[in-house]
């Protein structure tokens, strides 16, 4: 009986760690994605940003509201910030709530072509 409830509790564990290791490989690839966005987006508006934000979220199947999405420009530098919430199941049927935050920073430098 020791080794049945020991190999359950094992299952329980690799379950619940393959669950949240694909919740967060989505969400590193997805952070990825937007911060090559960020570093190609120069000659980008913001809202070809946020387009492409948004569409990089469709592409990884994860659940980005467009008004969570915000890009912000301050001295050679492109910030954009994203918000979601993901639902990982932890143990089958039992749904956690992790708030995914994605922050990033870009330093963006234009250099001028030689004339």
């Amino acid at each position: 009986m020791k080794t049945i409830i020991q190999l359950l509790l094992a299952a329980l564990v690799v379950h619940a760690t393959y669950r949240a290791g694909v919740v967060y490989l989505r969400y590193y690839e997805f952070k990825d994605d937007v911060t090559q966005i960020a570093q190609f987006g120069v000659r980008r508006t913001d809202t070809e940003l946020k387009s492409n934000v948004l569409d990089a979220a469709r592409r990884r199947e994860i659940p980005l509201n467009p008004d969570a999405i915000r890009v912000r420009r301050e001295n050679h530098h492109i910030m954009i910030d994203a918000q979601y919430l993901e639902q990982v199941e932890l143990v089958p049927r039992y749904f956690y709530p992790w708030t995914a935050n994605v922050n990033v920073d870009v330093l963006t430098l234009i250099l001028q072509e030689a004339k």
